[in-house]
């Protein structure tokens, strides 16, 4: 084997107040009371280390050649408050259909519709969330009926939702309603009269 594959490469610097130092294009995080103080990044090929000025061993890490993600990041390193917003933001796509189930079918079809209508996912999930706060005011039955009138309209959206939801908390008339034919007496039937 080549002696590169075991090739250590020593890199002194300090912490930076977002814990991570980088190396080759990545960042890896180290427990962040740490930073502003001295430490040393050791890489090999496989595997980063992280060691303090006494050369005490701080943590180690995987190493990435990944293009993402570029922060590799452990979350014991992370402070409370990033570790919260972390956790309150780690939802996905099976997190918001068990939520919409609360609701019943026709919310799970609509959430399931938004999430499949991105090629990503994620890009869906702050309009998941949307729905399912609106409903946490307004009657099951009701936010289930709003999600039904979206999938019978083919318009499986958080603008589309709201407005139905809007209309049947308001008691206002659908837009199908709305958009009958007027009354009239020159209007035919079905029987013609001659």
């Amino acid at each position: 084997m080549s002696e590169n594959i075991y090739k250590l490469h020593n890199v002194s610097r300090f912490i930076p107040d977002n814990y991570h130092l980088e190396y080759d294009g990545h960042y890896y995080s180290v427990l962040y009371t740490y930073h502003g103080k001295p430490a040393m990044l050791k890489a090999t090929m496989s595997e980063i280390r992280i060691c303090d000025e006494n050369n005490r061993l701080l943590c180690k890490h995987v190493r990435s050649y990944k293009d993402f993600p570029r922060y590799i990041t452990d979350d014991s390193h992370m402070p409370p408050e990033h570790r919260y917003y972390k956790e309150l933001n780690a939802h996905d796509g099976a997190y918001y259909r068990r939520w919409a189930s609360v609701y019943g079918e026709s919310m799970v079809t609509l959430i399931d519709r938004i999430l499949r209508s991105v090629k990503h996912e994620e890009q869906a999930y702050n309009s998941c969330k949307g729905i399912l706060h609106m409903c946490n005011d307004v009657p099951r039955h009701i936010a289930a009926e709003a999600a039904q009138i979206c999938i019978d309209a083919s318009a499986c959206k958080y603008t589309y939702f709201k407005k139905a939801l809007s209309r049947l908390v308001n008691h206002e008339p659908s837009e199908k309603s709305a958009a009958g034919l007027p009354e009239h007496e020159n209007i035919r039937g079905t029987a013609i009269n001659e």
